[in-house]
């Protein structure tokens, strides 16, 4: 196995990199968040279809499921730098051909050209994200790794603050041609630092690239790709942190479809309070980024989880009970966000822990394949979750009481496997 201890990176070069990615991470979060906020505004308004902001939702666990193979073959195989700046080119010229082509569609039939770019784009955006976390042992030092982590998630959770109103705004001013362009400008914006930041490869790293025409059949590809789930299943405390999160995440989107549902629907508080609630999600995910890079790294992984994994549930629980015994528009809007905000907190402090535990546990080169499997299983019962939570919230006249049942379901089981960490 390769080992990060063959690469060396200083404290001074790390502390660069970090802020060369940082950087990057804060153009690219908040023009594509704003970018995909008005994407789902322009489909609604066009189309009048409420697959319009859940395109993506559908889209994504379906492209990961399908290329969780190469990706996490590809990313073991090729120098990182490499991916990261191809899948920015390709996802540059996405844009240029969605810019070109648009406005030759109309009504229902924009989700033709839509749907082939952001298929694109998240294969674009896998392969990134993949070749990111497999690289952090060349971008910075092992004493870095949290900081880069937990910084770079801050960034994302600013920009997830402020992409809403921006992006409406310029939307409503400019149009949404105009949020092609700048989403055009800042994927050149962060090509160029990605070009600039140094990626430290190991003489194995190296030699894999004259091994990569010896490995492209599909039955090499698959076997290879097998090691990554051998690793994986050898791994207890991995095994248990995959089971807890595949079965949280299933009922976690209960929240992402009730939350607004209930809101709306059943409260008929309006669309306000939603927004407090969304902000307040990710001011608890900007608070919790920042924290966990400036406390030390000290405490065991199992401590970690907990801490984080049972507040988490706790918030999503009592959510559902406010909704159920509230209903003024004043105790729902600051109730709501403050839980929301502890919510957003520990969800941020949770992911963050066992991203930096993978990177520092799994070797080198099995750390793109166990990553992108990783993702795929937990990211495919979002599809199924959203299926079933929508046809009951639709039938279930109080859904606050689906928010609490599952909140209770998933605290007990989550005690329960927690046990065998």
């Amino acid at each position: 196995m390769e080992n990060s201890s063959n690469i060396f990176v200083t404290d001074k070069e790390s502390n660069i990199q970090i802020i060369k990615d940082i950087t990057s991470n804060m153009i690219s979060s908040l023009t594509g968040n704003m970018f995909s906020f008005s994407l789902g505004l322009m489909l609604l308004n066009t189309t009048h279809s409420p697959l319009s902001f859940g395109l993506e939702m559908i889209i994504m666990p379906i492209v990961n499921l399908v290329f969780v193979v190469p990706i996490g073959n590809i990313v073991d195989t090729i120098t990182h730098k490499k991916i990261i700046i191809l899948s920015l080119i390709t996802r540059f010229f996405a844009l240029l051909a969605l810019s070109a082509t648009i406005g030759l569609f109309k009504n229902d039939y924009l989700f033709i050209p839509i749907t082939i770019f952001v298929i694109i784009n998240t294969i674009c955006s896998s392969f990134n994200s993949t070749a990111y976390s497999a690289a952090i042992h060349e971008v910075v030092n092992q004493n870095h790794i949290q900081k880069l982590s937990s910084f770079t998630q801050a960034a994302s959770s600013l920009s997830a603050i402020i992409a809403p109103p921006l992006g409406m705004t310029i939307y409503t001013l400019l149009g949404f041609k105009w949020m092609i362009l700048l989403e055009i400008f800042a994927s050149l914006l962060s090509f160029l630092i990605v070009l600039s930041m140094h990626f430290h490869y190991s003489s194995k790293k190296l030699e894999k690239q004259i091994l990569q025409e010896e490995n492209s059949k599909v039955t090499s590809q698959i076997k290879k790709f097998a090691s990554g789930l051998t690793y994986i299943r050898q791994q207890s405390l991995i095994m248990e942190m995959i089971t807890i999160g595949t079965f949280v995440n299933f009922f976690f989107t209960s929240l992402t479809i009730g939350m607004p549902y209930i809101i709306t629907n059943n409260l008929n508080l309006g669309n306000s309070p939603i927004s407090f609630l969304e902000s307040g999600n990710s001011l608890g995910m900007l608070l919790g980024s920042l924290l966990v890079g400036i406390i030390p790294d000290k405490l065991a992984i199992k401590t970690k989880i907990f801490w984080s994994l049972i507040p988490t549930i706790l918030s999503f629980t009592f959510l559902g009970i406010i909704f159920t015994c509230l209903k003024d528009y004043l105790s729902i809007t600051i109730l709501g966000t403050l839980l929301m905000t502890v919510l957003g907190f520990s969800l941020i402090i949770l992911n963050v822990t066992t991203q930096v535990f993978l990177q520092k546990k799994v070797p080198n080169d099995l750390l793109g394949r166990v990553m992108s499997s990783i993702m795929t299983i937990n990211t495919s019962v979002m599809p199924i979750g959203t299926l079933i939570f929508t046809l009951l919230f639709a039938h279930i006249h109080q859904g606050a009481w689906i928010l609490i049942s599952n909140g209770i379901i998933m605290l007990i089981y989550s005690l329960w496997r927690m046990t065998k960490l």
